[in-house]
């Protein structure tokens, strides 16, 4: 499943959350009842720290849909910085 890029209308904020191509263009509810609007970016437009949780804070990209890469069961995740380490869902998820 693809990652679609998200604006928050007000305090324009930039969500990304993990969906399928047939829900790509409905808006993403935040847990205040906010509706975030699809955005498109050029390449070379998209800021590097785009990915954030819906609390505003950092996520590494296999912390976006922990439950997605538990599903998947990695031997190793990559992380932001470029290291890898071998996954632990008790110690990364």
């Amino acid at each position: 499943m693809p990652i679609y890029t998200y604006q928050h209308p007000v305090t324009k904020k930039i969500y990304e959350d993990l969906r399928s191509v047939s829900d790509r263009d409905k808006p993403l509810v935040l847990d205040d009842g906010t509706k975030c609007e699809r955005i498109l970016f050029a390449k070379s437009d998209k800021p590097a720290n785009a990915r954030t949780s819906r609390a505003g804070e950092k996520l590494e990209p296999f912390q976006a849909d922990p439950d997605f890469v538990k599903k998947m069961n990695p031997k190793y995740i990559k992380f932001r910085d470029g290291h890898r380490e071998r996954y632990d869902p008790n110690k990364h998820c």
